[in-house]
């Protein structure tokens, strides 16, 4: 029914001396997602659905046309996650169909359909987010930590700075000292925030045991995992984490059955870009502003950085050295 195709013209390989092998990617200069719906919505009404994509389209037209390219004609592919990780409903044709009738009815082309939970777990059961999960760097403990915050594989929790602390006077037990929060890297005030990766189901407190399969991702998380599969930057042996899969025009009905990225158009630019834009309602800003923060402290394999360098560099396409820089984003006011 589906069949694994290249994004682009045949691959080059780039071999490293430390034996792994890079694939350098089709790329397009800009991916561009459009729109967001959680399950629900996307089961009820169509109105809803329509009148977004309808919001998105200038947005999306604006996007086309000033796309960084390096002076080439720009190339522009559209994406769009399905949320089926925390909302599993077992009618993927009615779903899908529905979405790619709405938003061409609204005069958006969505290019590619995508399955959340394959940011957590692939079709073959390898387990993508752990891609980005063993490669997340802890800050520094501050000074004066007594250590008591266990690190990210423990706790699941990340922070971008010092947490607040209140304590009781021993001597007087009548007043109590408190700290605020600081943000590392602050510009005049701290702006903390504290993102919980992911928890482990079942587990008292959601203590995780490291068993990788009882993990359930928060969505900033699998929405970083998202991003960094959109850039190109996640790779499993230098192979893309997660691979497109040409559509023959049939969809499975379970959503565990469907590829993981799938190319609903024949004439797209590739899905793999230098830079992603997101175009969201205005309630994932949070989401978002936690994507950064997980991005910021995730380290990519040098040479999938390497090798992304030499073809921005190769085309003058101008490519930011840091990943966050590479993401933009625009928000629609309201709701849906």
């Amino acid at each position: 029914m589906f069949s694994a195709v290249p994004d682009a013209a045949p691959s080059v390989f780039h071999e490293r001396n430390q034996g792994t092998t890079v694939q350098n990617l089709g790329l397009s200069h800009l991916s561009v997602a459009v729109g967001h719906f959680y399950m629900d919505e996307l089961e009820n009404g169509e109105e809803p659905i329509r009148t977004q994509f309808e919001r998105v389209k200038p947005w999306l037209d604006a996007a086309k046309a000033s796309a960084i390219s390096g002076g080439e004609r720009p190339r522009v592919s559209t994406c769009f996650l399905v949320d089926d990780y925390f909302q599993h409903w077992p009618d993927t044709p009615q779903i899908v169909e529905k979405l790619l009738r709405l938003s061409r009815e609204a005069g958006v082309t969505i290019d590619y359909v995508a399955r959340e939970s394959a940011c957590a777990r692939r079709l073959d059961g390898f387990q993508t987010a752990e891609l980005v999960a063993t490669r997340l760097l802890e800050e520094p403990f501050p000074e004066g930590a007594n250590g008591g915050r266990p690190p990210i594989s423990m706790s699941g929790w990340m922070s971008n700075g010092k947490p607040p602390r209140e304590s009781r006077v021993l001597e007087t037990m009548e007043s109590h000292v408190w700290e605020p929060a600081h943000e590392f890297g602050e510009r005049n005030h701290s702006i903390y925030l504290d993102v919980e990766l992911w928890d482990s189901q079942g587990r008292p407190g959601g203590e995780d045991d490291g068993e990788l399969g009882n993990r359930r991702y928060s969505c900033p998380f699998l929405a970083a995992v998202w991003q960094l599969i959109r850039l190109g930057l996640l790779r499993q042996d230098g192979q893309p984490a997660l691979k497109v899969t040409d559509f023959d025009g049939e969809w499975r009905t379970e959503w565990d059955q469907c590829p993981d990225i799938v190319k609903v158009n024949p004439s797209a630019q590739p899905f793999y870009a230098y830079r992603s834009l997101s175009i969201l309602p205005r309630t994932f800003l949070p989401i978002e502003h936690s994507v950064q923060n997980i991005i910021n402290h995730f380290l990519p394999d040098p040479a999938v950085v390497e090798s992304l360098d030499r073809q921005a560099g190769a085309k003058n396409v101008p490519l930011p050295p840091v990943i966050a820089d590479r993401l933009s984003h625009f928000f629609l006011a309201g709701g849906n």
